[in-house]
């Protein structure tokens, strides 16, 4: 697993607060944003290793902080979790080097999915486009 923090950023405050609790049972490094400015904060301040990241955000959606954030950690992960996991989607994400798309869950079960999606062994970053996930039975930290 990573020893550098992962970045989480969603403009739901709640919904950061249940991936907090999540991560922190599990002893996984992670700093938390409610804003891309913010986030571009975080990761001025300390290296993150990947970034799992809401595309629908007021002021800087998903793809602006991608393409931001690529500038300052060139290596960066990056994980877009959408509602919306279209064909479209997945193109544009691509385009930015964003490594997988998950459709964003709505119970902890899933959301439990989610990360172990986004903290599994992400692809490279190909540009062909992102891999859309949708959440599945993986276990692979034992979170389910």
């Amino acid at each position: 697993m990573t020893k550098d923090p992962i970045l989480f950023v969603d403009d739901d405050a709640l919904y950061l607060r249940l991936l907090e609790c999540i991560v922190d049972q599990h002893g996984i490094n992670a700093h938390y944003a409610t804003s891309g400015a913010q986030a571009l904060e975080v990761m001025r301040a300390h290296h993150c290793d990947t970034m799992i990241t809401d595309l629908h955000m007021p002021v800087m959606d998903g793809y602006k902080l991608s393409k931001q954030a690529r500038k300052l950690l060139p290596d960066l992960q990056i994980v877009m979790v959408t509602a919306d996991a279209s064909s479209e989607v997945s193109r544009m994400a691509g385009k930015l080097g964003i490594s997988v798309v998950v459709e964003k869950p709505n119970t902890l079960k899933k959301v439990q999915e989610v990360l172990n999606v986004a903290l599994s062994n992400l692809p490279d970053r190909s540009g062909a486009g992102a891999e859309i996930s949708k959440p599945g039975t993986l276990d692979l930290l034992g979170l389910i």
